[in-house]
């Protein structure tokens, strides 16, 4: 269908940054407490170390490194109702499409694919374990730059569940995978204390929204060495609306409209001080709108509508820029009934038999259990006796629908089960100046996919495994008090891509791959005021499922990207009230992975290519912190990105890029996100008043992908504590209702992908 072809060229390499927040140091953000850099740790403080770096739950796997933690204080004081709505605040993290529910299977574009200062190999974890799986068919090569991640945040976890998020930048983390040359993304559950407590937290707002979180914790046992947390929660929405810079109004964008539940239980017995079981189980479920590209809404009349199809029905037909209005006809899946749906079952258990010196010595087994299907409603536009679709809207459109609904009963169009299933084990030991830890972990991913097919009313099945090796050491040496110096290395196997299909045939897409990547980490204070750290890391990350089908322009396959990864900070302190930190990351890429869009004159159409290249990324931000007072608080950021590919030799781009005044990779790639991102973000607390103002203000955007050069964006909220117990809150987010976009396709035109406009919550949350 036409619609598909259009979705394969779909182009997200673009992602607007949207954060605020700090870099290494956290003294000065609002869930943390203040605190001076001694050389000692206090060690019911536990915020920072002696170079200063805030500590996060695993802070043996790095040294040094941007980090930055989102507590459980900030998500309450600031009421964040999904996982993209914490991060986007985070100064190099951007995403595409963050604020929209859905996406149809496979093409990522629609969902919320991720970049941790532009690198989209980022590792999303859940108390330390990767949530991604190997086989994934999901995300691949349907979009350019934004489907390496593989995890859609939102469907992970809900944000009751959430006891803090840890987002480590860089490759400084390469316990997690060679191929974490982004950065990792971690949420760390809540844990059960010693005293029953609960909350139920209800808000309600713009577009219908609602949100109904309630939990329970507590202790069992006249020891209490068990603890337990429980959670329920529901998040739903109607269509959410934006602001059009083209047509200067405000629309609704269809499709957009969701529905989603979550349970949780956690369990944990203690039966030492370095000896206990945790038992986590996660459900998620949702049933999510279809929201393909907003409306080009000066095209939306009856006899553009007409024009549309007549000319898309023509060779060459396809794409905004040939027939202006053309993203339009998506809107038929909207507005049909179209979804997208999903059920997740997650179980982690993990028994840690010993504690030495910060490390975690550990077995865990998890499995992840997922399920993805939706129901395609769009019907084609024109009928068997060469009538067009009716305009949408009105009598005649209203009986169309309707009996095309009753010829067409609804049936689930495609069904995906990704499981897979994996034993870790850790072990870690202090020896002298010594802290050893290893860790190897056995995966089993597999995908299971059925089709329907319309014509011989029968389904296809397809599955697709993949095992994985992934093996760990470090030697973090304590050289003296003020310098760590901590070399490891990393194993990675992977097994092939085995495809089972419905004639019971087994092929073999490629050979298995193992690989051996170092890693050198060292951070050093000059004194209490003044820290720096460097890093060093070698990639090897291996394509994805999708990836193998992909022919490059020579004719050859896309072979596993390859490449180093040099990393650089320092922060100084000035004074017990301000921090100033900066951060440097510099990427050389001897084989890398890049999608792009073309126009094929033969068929008249655009299609995704894709070519190993050489790539260098430079990429810089920096942060102040300042605190004015015990009641005013001020971050500042800076993130700056620049992308540069070559053709290896014997290779070459494709010359017809997308983009029409662009000649290169290059130039397609770098116009696509903002070329400056700032953010401020200011609180203030007093008794018990609590408000706090975030701003992100994006300039350099180039219009020909974008509807604005620049965009400033503000979010809001108020609390007021009536007692201890009993906190009511406003929301306001995208206060000036400003109009901007995060992504690009030219098949769909500038303003296809429209992020939310200004919208409010009012909420309550009451503690027992």
């Amino acid at each position: 269908m036409m619609k598909r072809k259009a979705l394969l060229t779909l182009m997200a390499a673009s992602m607007l940054t949207i954060g605020g927040g700090t870099l290494i140091h956290a003294a000065f953000d609002e869930n943390l407490n203040m605190y001076t850099l001694d050389a000692v740790v206090v060690e019911a403080d536990k915020t920072k170390n002696k170079f200063g770096d805030t500590i996060t739950e695993q802070s043996y796997y790095r040294t040094g490194g941007d980090v930055k933690v989102i507590t459980r204080e900030e998500i309450e004081k600031r009421h964040y109702t999904d996982a993209t709505e914490a991060i986007k605040r985070i100064p190099g993290v951007t995403f595409t499409n963050a604020g929209y529910r859905g996406g149809e299977y496979g093409y990522n574009a629609y969902n919320n694919s991720m970049a941790i200062n532009g690198d989209t190999h980022v590792i999303v974890l859940v108390d330390g374990r990767r949530v991604d799986n190997q086989a994934s068919t999901r995300f691949g090569k349907s979009n350019a730059s934004g489907g390496r991640t593989a995890v859609d945040l939102n469907q992970v976890i809900s944000m009751e569940d959430v006891e803090k998020i840890e987002v480590i930048k860089g490759p400084g983390a390469s316990i997690y995978g060679a191929d974490a040359t982004g950065g990792v993304i971690n949420f760390i559950t809540r844990k059960g204390g010693d005293e029953t407590t609960g909350a139920i937290d209800l808000s309600t707002g713009s577009w219908n929204k609602h949100v109904y979180n309630v939990s329970l914790s507590g202790a069992l046992g006249d020891n209490k060495s068990t603890h337990y947390f429980l959670s329920a929660s529901r998040q739903m929405a109607g269509n959410s609306k934006y602001h059009d810079n083209i047509t200067n109004a405000d629309y609704a964008y269809e499709g957009t409209a969701y529905k989603e539940d979550g349970v949780t239980a956690r369990l944990d017995k203690d039966f030492s001080d370095t000896q206990n079981l945790k038992i986590w189980y996660n459900h998620q479920n949702g049933k999510d709108g279809y929201p393909i590209t907003a409306r080009m809404q000066q095209y939306w009349t009856q006899a553009d509508w007409d024009r549309i199809i007549e000319r898309t029905t023509r060779p060459g037909g396809f794409g905004n820029t040939d027939n202006p209005g053309y993203r339009n006809l998506f809107s038929l899946d909207a507005l049909s009934g179209s979804y997208n749906a999903y059920r997740t079952n997650d179980l982690d258990v993990s028994y840690t038999f010993n504690k030495d010196n910060g490390m975690e010595s550990f077995v865990r087994v998890y499995r992840q259990s997922h399920n993805y299907w939706g129901l395609d409603t769009y019907p084609d536009w024109i009928d068997a006796d060469g009538n067009y679709v009716p305009f949408p809207g009105g009598p005649k459109w209203d009986a169309f629908i309707k009996q095309w609904k009753k010829d067409n009963p609804e049936f689930v169009g495609k069904w995906y089960h990704e499981d897979n299933r994996g034993i870790q084990l850790q072990y870690g030991k202090s020896v002298g100046i010594h802290d050893i830890l290893g860790s190897v972990t056995f995966d089993k991913s597999k995908v299971d996919t059925r089709r329907w097919n319309r014509k011989t009313k029968t389904w296809t099945t397809t599955q697709v495994k993949r095992n994985s090796v992934l093996g760990f050491v470090q030697d973090k040496i304590h050289i003296n008090d003020r310098w760590d110096f901590t070399p490891a290395l990393r194993y990675s196997h992977y097994s092939t891509f085995d495809n089972v299909n419905d004639s019971g045939t087994t092929s073999v897409e490629n050979s298995s791959s193992s690989n051996l990547t170092p890693t050198i980490n060292t951070e050093y204070a000059f004194n209490d005021s003044l820290s720096a750290y460097l890093g060093w890391t070698k990639i090897y990350r291996p394509i994805k499922a999708n990836d193998y089908g992909v022919s490059t322009p020579n004719g050859g396959k896309l072979e596993d990207e390859k490449g180093n990864v040099w990393t650089f900070g320092v922060s100084k302190d000035f004074g017990e009230n301000t921090t100033f930190a900066v951060h440097y990351d510099w990427t050389d890429m001897s084989n890398a992975v890049t999608y792009y869009s073309v126009y094929n004159q033969q068929k008249q159409d655009f299609e995704s290519k894709a070519v190993n290249a050489k790539e260098t990324k430079k990429s810089f931000n920096m942060t102040l912190d300042h605190q004015f007072n015990d009641k005013w608080s001020l971050s500042l950021a800076y993130t700056r990105l620049d992308d540069k590919y070559e053709a290896k030799d014997g290779m070459t781009f494709d010359p017809d890029i997308s983009l029409k005044d662009t000649s290169n990779v290059n130039t397609m790639i770098n116009a696509l996100r903002p070329a400056n991102h700032y953010t401020a973000n200011l609180s203030y607390q007093s008794g018990k008043w609590y408000t706090g103002l975030l701003a992100n203000w994006y300039t350099g955007m180039n219009t020909t992908a974008f509807t604005t050069r620049r965009a400033l964006v503000l979010d809001w909220n108020l609390n007021y504590d009536w007692t201890k117990e009993l906190t009511t809150y406003v929301t306001i987010t995208n206060l000036t209702n400003e109009g901007y976009e995060n992504a690009y396709s030219e098949y769909n035109g500038i303003g296809a992908a429209p992020q939310p406009g200004r919208a409010f919550m009012v909420g309550a949350r009451y503690k027992f």
